[in-house]
């Protein structure tokens, strides 16, 4: 079975693992159950000022 596995390639490099997590980091609360517009909102705007720091760096 792991020999029929494809090797995904992202622009000529290996792909890393997703970072999928369950559990949510703002709430704490599991992901797939309750409203988390407000978490994925908080953590839109964090990604976006992580960015603009690497980008400045």
């Amino acid at each position: 079975m792991t020999d029929q596995r494809r090797n995904l390639r992202l622009r000529g490099t290996p792909m890393r693992p997703l970072d999928l997590n369950f559990m949510c980091n703002r709430c704490n609360k599991l992901r797939a159950h309750g409203n988390h517009t407000k978490c994925s909102k908080l953590r839109q705007v964090e990604s976006v000022e992580r960015r603009a720091r690497e980008k400045g760096l």
